[in-house]
């Protein structure tokens, strides 16, 4: 009876290693560089990968920061030249961005490509993060026809993780290099190209947070910049600091003290980065005039979570 039970045991171990040695990931099917780079699009396979088992980055050897979408770039992850020299402009035109309909993406479908140097781990997260787009709000992820869309969202490992605000015209690029190929972090990127700046930048926010300067790194002032009601839309919704666009509390500080003091409670989850806020939600529906409910996928049967392009409607954007 106890040799019975050893060989169980042992054949349980074994199984056990066996598949936890099948599931490793390895850091090629995050991102592998040394692959040729061409456009692809994912399937219905990475849309059906319910990733059960998440994996630390950092296991892997690569390098995470505590909040990946706090770059090198204007706002951390905003692909603009200067931030300050944006605002002066708009405020002066009276729009842009958000309040602008022809940086609205026509029908809330977004015609993307994909890098080759995704392994299928990181193209499962990618997929995941698109699934909340389709599941709580109207906005369609369409892989990209070329004889129908020009403008189009061309995501790729570049150089951290950045995005452009709205539809800016043609190969407009989102970068998710390694250290953001989560889906919290991409559902974050992904909101910046559907039209949304961080939530800190709101006209309002001198009521929510104390921005403490003298923490702030030296050369980031800009980074903490606020635009007025001329540049964007607060769409009607209270200010948030659980969205996913909110800075966290230590955000572009040189001195490892906190750059952003709420004023109010309820900023438990300030600057996280996990999942869409429910006003995070709202705003999307708003933004693209969603019905009610959000999703207009009435089936959500995973196969259609790649939404076939030919359902797209030819639109010319609105001015």
């Amino acid at each position: 009876m106890r040799q019975l039970s050893s060989t169980f045991v042992f054949v349980s171990i074994s199984l056990f290693s066996a598949a936890w040695a099948a599931s490793v990931v390895t850091k090629k099917e995050v991102v592998d560089k040394s692959t040729a780079e061409f456009e692809d699009t994912l399937n219905d396979a990475d849309f059906e990968s319910n990733l059960h088992q998440r994996y630390d980055l950092h296991t892997l050897g690569i390098k995470v920061k505590d909040d990946p979408t706090i770059g090198n770039y204007s706002e951390g992850d905003i692909l603009l030249e200067s931030p300050k020299k944006f605002v002066e402009e708009n405020n002066k035109l009276g729009r842009n961005a958000i309040r602008q309909m022809y940086r609205r993406w026509p029908n809330g479908e977004i015609p993307y490509t994909l890098s080759s140097q995704y392994g299928s781990y990181a193209r499962g997260v990618i997929a995941n993060a698109m699934n909340e787009y389709h599941t709580k709000t109207c906005v369609k992820f369409v892989a990209r026809d070329p004889s129908k869309h020009h403008d189009y969202l061309w995501i790729h490992p570049d150089d951290g993780c950045y995005s452009l605000v709205g539809k800016t015209g043609g190969k407009q690029p989102v970068s998710l290099d390694s250290g953001c190929i989560q889906v919290g972090t991409i559902v974050h990127e992904l909101m910046h190209a559907v039209g949304f700046f961080h939530e800190q930048s709101r006209q309002d926010r001198d009521s929510y947070i104390d921005v403490v300067w003298q923490n702030v790194m030296n050369g980031a002032d800009d980074q903490f910049e606020k635009y007025n009601l001329n540049v964007i839309s607060h769409l009607d919704e209270p200010y948030d600091y659980a969205s996913i666009m909110h800075y966290g509390p230590y955000a572009f500080s040189g001195s490892g003290k906190k750059t952003l003091v709420p004023k109010k409670s309820g900023s438990e989850r300030m600057g996280q980065r996990v999942k869409f806020s429910d006003v995070d939600v709202r705003k999307i529906n708003k933004l693209y005039n969603c019905p009610s409910g959000g999703s207009s996928n009435s089936n959500s049967n995973s196969n259609n979570n790649q939404i076939n392009t030919n359902s797209i409607v030819n639109n010319h954007p609105q001015v």
